[in-house]
């Protein structure tokens, strides 16, 4: 067997930290008998694209899968990501073809579940353990809703965190993860298993909010009350620990294992929050009206007093009525393409930074010809690089790349057409733009509250078992080598058209003499499913979200 463990937000400087000060045991102890290393994210380092990449060992460009929110062709909608927008094959799927046992729990990018001989607890996304297409077979559903029922599939840390009641926060992570171990021990008990991933999200979720806890760069860290925070997220990586540990104890001598995060976390720069002002400044976006972006800023405004009284509020209340106040907007987070006016905007921005040109060949009020489209990319790519923050000087954009030099594929065209990677060390107050006439303008992030933290591009990789080195350190791993290293652990041939290759200087020279690696000559199969589940899927996890920034 090989199980995979999903530790979402993981961070290589905190785990080496933790793990060397003897905080994460087991962790340490799996690093002492196997390999460690980084492991570098998908290009844009977002959860959804991430895991894509884990599981068909493949890029955006192959499996059709950008971020969260993905700019359907043809159209100016946006829609969330689901496991059926999926276009290549998925790791269980390639599996069960080959006749193992199979199964994912908590994975992202594995909502719906789909009606086949794999199992899949649905991860990140589902609306609920009830939710149509939550968990495959029914067997496995009924014992995942009862197991799970009290704990929330989305973590809302917004109240905790706007109180100040970070321990309250980790808490009801620590929580939750104890309950999906248990029901991943369930499964492991009953029968033999070829394959099985487990994933926890929670670290991430704690990291997101609670990033300026812990590093000095944030505007928002405190010296004072940082002994009893770092306490707290050294707490929670604790838990995280030795619950993979009870995880770890279900395992047979003969058994794989394999611990990672598909991305790490670090400072959320906000400099991609700019990108709507910044393009009005520079004549290449424009609002539905002149008043659309006073609008825009004032709705800001508004969110912003909102927050500062819930914040007000879940102070002063006591803890069980804090608890009911709403979570505060996120409007700085949104993709607010609403005041967009696109038979005039040349460019569309994602809440991540990319940019998609509005394509006269691509989008049905495109404004940009193929004549003008390469032209357009590099007047845009250097006007970002040449951007910088006011208030420090620095420039926040690492760099900014046409779409084709860093995926490809046949759905590379579904991807924004400028891909971007912003500076995670600091965090920006605006960024500078000069427009026609010449004048030299800041662009201001919304005033809407944010998360602290945000994915950043390294996670971790350890590996242990039969074949695998230990006390080795590997270098240059990538999430889309995961799905190739597992088949071959699993004595499969990794299909050709994959991006990832094994990691065999993770392997043993006798490993690699007695099981070679064997390819299987494949061409990338089309996954196709109807647009109508698809779309039905989608919006099943927009009304889900939308619920979580709205409900009481």
């Amino acid at each position: 067997m090989l199980l995979l463990i999903g530790i979402d937000g993981a961070t290589p400087e905190l785990i080496e930290r933790l793990t060397s000060t003897g905080e994460m045991p087991v962790l340490r102890s799996l690093m002492r008998h196997g390999v460690y290393g980084r492991l570098e994210s998908s290009v844009n380092h977002d959860p959804c694209s991430a895991w894509s990449n884990v599981l068909t060992g493949v890029n955006p460009g192959k499996h059709g899968v950008w971020s969260l929110r993905n700019l359907v062709p043809e159209s100016y909608q946006w829609r969330m990501a689901n496991s059926r927008m999926l276009r290549a094959p998925t790791l269980p799927q390639i599996l069960t073809e080959f006749g193992q046992r199979s199964g994912t729990l908590f994975v992202p990018m594995t909502f719906p579940a789909r009606d086949a001989e794999w199992t899949t607890v649905s991860g990140w996304l589902a609306p609920s353990v009830e939710a149509e297409g939550f968990a495959h077979p029914e067997g496995v559903a009924s014992l995942a809703r009862r197991r799970l029922k009290d704990v929330p599939q989305d973590l809302r840390l917004g109240p905790y965190i706007a109180s100040g009641r970070y321990a309250d926060a980790v808490a009801m992570a620590i929580e939750s993860i104890r309950a999906r171990t248990t029901l991943a021990l369930d499964l492991l008990d009953h029968g033999r298993w070829d394959f099985l991933a487990v994933n926890f999200n929670e670290l991430d979720r704690v990291m997101r909010w609670c990033w300026h806890l812990i590093d000095r760069k944030h505007p928002d860290f405190r010296e004072d009350l940082y002994g009893a925070h770092a306490k707290l997220i050294a707490a929670i990586h604790h838990e995280l620990d030795a619950q993979i540990g009870r995880l770890v104890a279900a395992l047979e001598r003969d058994d794989h294992l394999i611990v990672m995060s598909a991305h790490g976390t670090g400072i959320n720069s906000r400099a991609q929050l700019c990108l709507p002002e910044w393009l009005a400044h520079l004549d290449l976006l424009s609002y539905r009206s002149s008043a659309g972006g006073f609008w825009r800023n004032l709705r800001n405004g508004i969110d912003a007093g909102v927050n500062a009284s819930f914040r007000f509020l879940a102070r002063i209340l006591p803890g069980a009525l804090s608890g009911m106040i709403p979570e505060p907007y996120e409007a700085a987070a949104e993709d607010d393409d609403s005041w967009i006016d696109y038979d005039r905007s040349f460019l569309i921005p994602t809440a991540g930074g990319d940019l998609y040109l509005n394509h006269e060949d691509t989008f049905p009020a495109g404004t940009v010809s193929n004549g003008n489209a390469d032209r357009l990319t590099l007047d845009v790519t250097a006007k970002l690089q040449s951007a910088i923050d006011p208030a420090t000087g620095g420039r926040p954009l690492e760099w900014a790349k046409p779409r084709e030099r860093v995926c490809s594929g046949p759905y590379v065209n579904r991807l924004p057409h400028i891909v971007t990677r912003w500076d995670q060390t600091r965090t920006v107050m605006g960024l500078t733009a000069t427009g026609s006439d010449g004048r030299v303008k800041v662009a201001r992030p919304p005033t809407g509250r944010i998360p602290s933290g945000s994915p950043s591009p390294l996670g971790v990789l350890i590996a242990a078992g039969g074949g695998l080195q230990r006390g080795a350190r590997i270098e240059g791993a990538k999430v889309e080598d995961v799905a190739a290293t597992i088949l071959y652990l699993r004595g499969e041939r990794v299909p050709s058209y994959f991006d990832g290759a094994v990691l065999k200087h993770a392997m043993t020279e006798r490993m690699l003499q007695h099981v070679p690696v064997r390819i299987l000559q494949r061409d990338l199969p089309r996954v196709l499913e109807s647009p109508e589940r698809i779309e039905a899927a989608s919006e099943a996890v927009a009304s889900h979200l939308w619920a979580l920034e709205h409900e009481l």
